[in-house]
């Protein structure tokens, strides 16, 4: 009875064992086993793709990985899932283009490899899908945004601490990231949107030919094309005030006329029939400038605008009319029926196009110039508070115009 007794605890103690032995092997092969892979996997990488045939040291192409997509789109509007040094020499025109960029996360071994990772944050987390696993401490991640602060859905209190750079519209950014860029004809320098851009002296030139060939065909006043009917910015409101005095067509779901805003007939309608388009934005905000006004100034026709933003800062002088300036909407409809009037006043607002043209310029052409600076990635920095640089105080909710 004792000698039974007696190995019980034997026994007992060889099953802990075979457990402890047991959880070992599994916590090898779920944990410890794909860690070395993947070491090996990096190790095996940098060797092959850092070292000359001698040896010795030799730089690596950095590489850019887009970690999800803009609005469903996955390539970002680039042409190819995967963007090689010519395509960035010769689509982007990259003047830094020795640098690879792709939207596939098995393009290399190793997410910690990628020397920069770009996450779109106007979308949820749950749509971001989750953040990298594993991070290497020289690898920059890139906040990119182009929605104002009002329409971020993304929650960023928790990314505290994550992003090493930011690329946006706004002019405080690392990457600075506009809907259009000016260009300066002649210099061929990009001039703005810049917080000190340096203008030409506004000229009185003769009128444009063909402007003066539109003008008899423009019998029609002004035009707004929108799909959003209630805004931060309430530009809703302004509209309708507007309308007490002038004659406003207004297109898309919050109007009476309907035209496809992307279509060739819908351009060459706002070119060759008004004289002006609203180009208001849905918040006001700080540097906040969108397309609502770059495309329009492709065509022959005034863009007044409304928003948040110094637009001294982004197009030329005497190239918009700024709703805000004008004390009321009377002034303000008052002084479009002016220049409706008055052809070569109206077509004064042209000028610039004798020294300006608008242009597209990649910002990832700026993010392979910044992976290409000297030791950029011991000068990294970090954003300890994302959330109050993006969202403190940067827009307003109150119009300036009276009524």
């Amino acid at each position: 009875m004792i000698i039974h007794q007696c190995k019980r605890p034997k026994l007992i103690i060889i099953l802990c064992l075979l457990v402890f032995v047991g959880l070992s092997i599994c916590i090898y092969i779920d944990y410890i086993l794909p860690e070395l892979y993947q070491y090996h996997l990096v190790r095996s990488y940098v060797h092959n793709n850092n070292n000359n045939d001698d040896g010795s040291l030799q730089s690596r192409t950095p590489i850019i990985l887009l970690w999800n997509d803009f609005f469903g789109d996955s390539r970002w509007s680039l042409r190819e899932d995967d963007l090689i040094p010519s395509h960035l020499r010769n689509q982007l025109k990259c003047p830094v283009y020795e640098c690879v960029i792709t939207n596939r996360r098995e393009y290399l071994p190793a997410l910690e490899l990628y020397d920069a990772v770009v996450f779109h944050v106007a979308q949820p987390r749950s749509i971001i899908n989750s953040v990298p696993s594993r991070r290497s401490s020289k690898q920059l991640y890139v906040f990119a945004l182009m929605e104002s602060p009002g329409e971020t859905k993304h929650i960023l209190r928790n990314e505290n601490g994550f992003y090493n750079l930011t690329m946006t519209y706004r002019l405080d950014s690392d990457i600075l990231w506009p809907y259009k860029w000016i260009m300066d004809k002649e210099t061929e320098m990009r001039v703005a949107p810049a917080e000190f851009p340096q203008w030409r002296k506004q000229l009185v030139h003769e009128n444009d030919d063909f402007l003066k060939k539109l003008w008899p065909q423009k019998v029609k006043f002004a035009a707004w094309f929108v799909s959003h009917c209630s805004t931060l910015s309430e530009r809703e409101e302004l509209i309708k005030q507007l309308q007490q005095y002038i004659d406003i067509d207004i297109y898309g779901k919050c109007g009476n006329y309907s035209c496809p805003r992307s279509s060739t007939g819908c351009n060459r309608l706002l070119d060759e029939k008004y004289k002006f388009y609203f180009s208001f934005e849905n918040a006001l905000c700080v540097d906040y400038v969108t397309e609502k006004l770059y495309n329009i100034m492709e065509y022959n026709i005034i863009p007044v605008v409304y928003g948040g933003a110094n637009y001294t800062r982004f197009a030329p002088p005497h190239s918009y009319i700024n709703a805000e300036d004008f004390e009321n909407p009377k002034a303000l409809a008052d002084y479009l029926l002016y220049l409706s009037q008055k052809p070569d006043a109206y077509m004064r607002y042209f000028w610039w196009r004798h020294y300006y043209k608008l242009i597209n310029y990649s910002p990832f052409c700026d993010i392979c110039k910044k992976l290409h600076e000297p030791n950029y990635h011991l000068k990294t920095q970090v954003y300890e508070n994302i959330e109050k640089w993006w969202l403190g105080n940067m827009c307003r909710f109150k119009m300036r115009i009276k009524f």
